[in-house]
């Protein structure tokens, strides 16, 4: 009975049975009753024949026993009528109503959720990707369709629609990690609405990631070779040169260093407690493990003692040139760009100092699970995944990668020298306390 034409309406009342009705436009039989007082006239699409009669009697029969024992659902019992009578209906009967998905604008929808949820959202980083997903990619492909339409097969067109918009790359297909990242507050939407109106239907979400691009596998362009970084090195501003030296000693990334400030260093350490992101001050780090300590080497001490002579007087550890708190794409663009035109290396993003750090930690021995704290995971499997591709001709390097991280990068100098550790580099020279003034 899902052919319905509707005529509610406010008459005198029928015997409580309910009747069969036939209208004079119409071959179809009607089912005629009484519903909380209101008169309910609905087709069954049925043709009238005897057959057809005592069908639609048994069915009224079950609709007045429904009614008496306070059962009926006028939603149930006529899922074509307009969505304005199965609200008002469900309302009368002290019930939530709950539209299904062909009556729910994906469009409204989505502005209302993005007014409730993306205040909520505490991570700068993430809150910038949601609304950039959703206003740029997510609502001019579905902002008109219902909840209905997004089926699996939908999606996979809006995956394949998926360009570049801009830029020398502008029409090709856009990688699998963008993707990935423009399905995380779709998908989130869709749910949110599914649990909200308490819809029992297949999710089209959970099998869409065959149909993401395939992650190709490159060789490895995150991590410099020493030669290359020493060249890239000396084609940095000046000013700089400190900061991108402290990020491929320490593996943080330029949000963690950001937030440092002079009273985070101690003679043994220095402590990431905070971030800061689009500007904002952060109190929590990524996660908790990202809250640590730094252990202070000799080569970690000649970077802070040339910071502190050309920035004496601020507070935070590592400012821009103008005394303001570090800005990663301000210093990509003023400094780290300007570097790799100079320097012609192969392309790669500040991000790589800390790809460097974890490679060149790996190549020289570090104790992995040292490592992991020192980059702020929970476990090796992460640096491995993301950090640990094999970089050929790396181990080339390691002499002078120790020389440059210093031995005391990787065993205390007050520790028994490993007889690993054969590369005539003396803990001797000075170990004067850096006095950083705030």
């Amino acid at each position: 009975m899902n052919k319905v034409t509707s005529a509610v309406s406010l008459h005198a009342p029928l015997h409580r049975g309910g009747t069969i009705k036939r209208r004079k436009i119409s071959e179809k039989l009607y089912v005629d009753f009484y519903y909380h007082g209101i008169r309910i006239t609905k087709s069954t699409g049925l043709d009238d024949n005897p057959q057809n009669r005592a069908q639609v009697r048994s069915l009224i029969d079950k609709y007045m026993q429904k009614i008496e024992e306070r059962t009926f659902r006028f939603a149930e019992a006529f899922p074509g009528a307009s969505r304005k009578e199965k609200k008002f209906f469900t309302e009368l009967e002290g019930q939530q109503f709950s539209p299904e998905p062909q009556h729910v604008n994906f469009g409204e929808y989505a502005k209302e959720w993005m007014k409730r949820v993306l205040p909520t959202i505490t991570s700068q980083s993430k809150l910038k990707l949601y609304e950039s997903a959703i206003q740029s990619r997510i609502l001019p492909y579905f902002k008109r369709m219902n909840f209905y339409n997004i089926t699996s097969l939908e999606l996979q067109t809006f995956i394949e629609g998926m360009k570049k918009e801009s830029g020398p790359r502008k029409g090709e297909p856009l990688s699998r990690q963008r993707i990935q990242n423009i399905f995380i507050p779709l998908r989130r939407i869709w749910e949110d609405a599914a649990d909200q109106h308490r819809w029992n239907v297949r999710n089209p979400f959970e099998t869409i990631k065959k149909h993401f691009p395939v992650k190709r596998r490159i060789p490895n362009d995150k991590v410099f070779r020493y030669s290359e970084w020493m060249h890239f090195l000396a084609c940095i501003p000046e000013f700089y040169r400190p900061h991108v030296e402290f990020l491929v000693m320490t593996g943080l990334s330029a949000s963690e260093m950001a937030g440092l400030q002079k009273s985070d260093v101690s003679e043994r350490s220095i402590k990431v407690q905070r971030s800061i992101v689009l500007k904002r001050e952060q109190d929590m780090l990524k996660n908790q493990f990202r809250f640590r300590r730094i252990p202070m080497t000799e080569a970690i001490k000649r970077v802070l003692a040339q910071i502190q002579k050309q920035c004496p007087d601020s507070l935070h550890l590592f400012p821009m040139d103008d005394k303001s708190p570090f800005n990663g794409n301000s210093f990509r663009k003023i400094a780290w760009n300007k570097a790799l035109n100079d320097s012609q290396i192969a392309y790669k993003t500040p991000y790589s100092t800390r790809h460097t750090f974890c490679g060149w930690a790996l190549t020289i021995g570090m104790n992995p699970m040292k490592l992991v704290s020192l980059m702020g995971h929970s476990s090796k499997q992460m640096v491995y995944q993301v950090y640990g591709d094999y970089v050929e001709d790396l181990e080339d390097d390691v002499d002078d990668i120790i020389r440059y991280f210093g031995v005391d990068f990787l065993i205390k100098p007050e520790k028994k020298l490993s007889p690993l550790l054969t590369h005539g580099v003396s803990f001797g020279g000075s170990r004067d306390n850096i006095q950083i003034t705030s």
